[in-house]
């Protein structure tokens, strides 16, 4: 915008609002067949066209809209990403960044110790669908596809997928192993989502999907792969039994597979799970700063062997591990 990262980043909330607003109102939608004037749209969403017609010349500003003969059409990019039911659709994962909006008002509060209580009266509730579409909606920016290409599970028979959300990784890994088969445990609320995801990739057959409170219940027995994908973000003790239950799971010489966002000060990749991990303490002030090299350490005192520690991509990081053939 200016050319100036100060700057930008200043300034960075002018078009962050225009984008939550315009994909609340579901403007990209409503010009997937064909252009609209302001007055049309305002129609269509009950919107006040002036108004209306201020946000949408904000759009063409930063991108999303394009105008001519004054109607307005969706940009390439808006085309992607912000028609629903398109497959790189990010509209569920901006909603729920919308949410959190109010969360990083209380920052200042949060560093200097003067106003965490109350934050959670002030959050915003996220439904268990659309959270687990934002997390699909990510996860189909190249997390999936990377995790897929970065792990090795040939001969591998038999997986389970704790925590699974929308199950996509899960979907990618069999896609790639045509003996895998996957077992995901998650919430009930959530593995309705997920269970229509699974049929809509036509794997019902080799993904199945089980109701399980994942910090008490078995994940299984004598299992080949035990996916943990964002999970573990919470407190150590939580993350601690989500480990001791995954070796529990894990046949001898079984693998683990950690992905997530992680900071890594000073690593190859600091920049996003910094900001994530600080997104989940304003969150909830007790939780963990986790850090990648804290999480090793974690997953070794449980009795782990890390084999790999790598970026996946650009925001993730993947730390691939197994559980000892003997102890000595």
């Amino acid at each position: 915008m200016f050319g100036n990262k100060i700057l930008d980043i200043v300034f960075a909330p002018w078009a962050v609002n225009v984008l939550y607003c315009a994909n609340r109102l579901k403007i990209f939608n409503l010009l997937t067949e064909k252009n609209k004037t302001a007055e049309e749209l305002a129609a269509a969403v009950g919107a006040v066209p002036r108004f209306l017609s201020a946000l949408l010349d904000g759009c063409v500003a930063i991108g999303l809209l394009q105008l001519k003969d004054n109607q307005y059409k969706n940009s390439y990019l808006s085309n992607i990403y912000l028609v629903e039911g398109k497959p790189f659709y990010l509209g569920d994962i901006i909603e729920v960044m919308y949410n959190e909006t109010g969360n990083w008002e209380r920052l200042y509060s949060l560093v200097t110790g003067s106003g965490e209580t109350g934050m959670k009266e002030a959050k915003k509730e996220v439904s268990p669908h659309r959270f687990t579409m934002a997390m699909n909606n990510l996860a189909m920016q190249g997390e999936a596809g990377a995790l897929a290409a970065a792990v090795d599970l040939s001969g591998c028979k038999n997986m389970v997928d704790v925590g699974c959300g929308s199950g996509l990784y899960s979907i990618f890994l069999c896609r790639c192993y045509p003996d895998l088969h996957a077992t995901l445990l998650d919430m009930k609320e959530v593995l309705e989502t997920t269970q229509h995801i699974i049929e809509m990739n036509n794997l019902q057959d080799r993904i199945k999907t089980r109701k399980a409170d994942i910090s008490k219940d078995s994940y299984g027995d004598n299992l080949d792969v035990v996916l943990l994908s964002d999970v573990l973000y919470q407190e150590k003790s939580f993350c601690m039994t989500i480990l001791q239950s995954a070796y529990k799971a894990l046949a001898p010489g079984g693998t683990l597979i950690v992905r997530g966002y992680y900071a890594d000060p000073g690593g190859a990749n600091p920049g996003f799970g910094s900001l994530f991990n600080l997104a989940r303490l304003l969150d909830n002030p007790q939780r963990e700063f986790i850090s990648v090299s804290l999480l090793s350490q974690w997953i070794e005192q449980v009795g782990f062997k890390i084999f790999n520690l790598f970026p996946l991509t650009e925001r993730s990081v993947c730390i691939i591990a197994n559980r000892p053939t003997f102890i000595g």
